[in-house]
């Protein structure tokens, strides 16, 4: 279904696409990572740019820029306690807002919004707000499959220290 479809069409599709992004919260926060690693599709990107808008991936320093098996890897070490930056592990609430629907691109839904992450770790507590893009593709047999998830903080160009939870 397009973002151009009926209104209560889109409606339900707006309904649809934020309860996957408030699914991908509640598993980021409960730290079912092998769960949340299954709304990634194959071809997935996961990317948190460093900088301005302007920031190019291919030339420009990133804070993260994973594909799908650097995800997985990155879930492996975190739950295998293999992260010795997360020990003891960081506790998340993230606060998802502004949801709407951007456009199509190539077949995905381009989704736009806002997030509030609060990390607690070692007697401090931290946030992160930003705005968040994902493309969205349609999940054989109902839901969604994340292509790419872009996070564009908005304090990326200052200190962030220990930024090895997932977002």
């Amino acid at each position: 279904m397009s973002a151009a479809a009926p209104a209560p069409e889109r409606e339900r599709l707006l309904a649809d696409v934020a309860a996957f992004l408030y699914r991908e919260a509640e598993l980021l926060d409960s730290r079912r990572l092998d769960e949340w690693l299954t709304l990634y599709a194959d071809d997935a990107s996961y990317w948190i740019p460093q900088g301005d808008e302007s920031t190019d991936p291919r030339v420009d320093v990133q804070l993260v820029l994973d594909d799908r098996r650097r995800l997985r890897e990155r879930v492996l070490r975190i739950s295998g306690g293999h992260a010795y930056s997360q020990d003891p592990a960081s506790r998340t609430v993230h606060l998802i807002g502004n949801v709407r629907i951007a456009g199509d691109v190539d077949g995905a839904l381009d989704v736009a919004s806002v997030q509030l992450i609060t990390e607690v770790r070692k007697g401090r507590q931290l946030q992160y707000a930003g705005h968040v893009r994902h493309l969205l593709v349609p999940r054989d047999g109902g839901g969604f499959l994340i292509r790419a998830k872009e996070i564009r903080l908005a304090n990326n160009d200052l200190p962030l220290g220990n930024l090895t939870f997932l977002m």
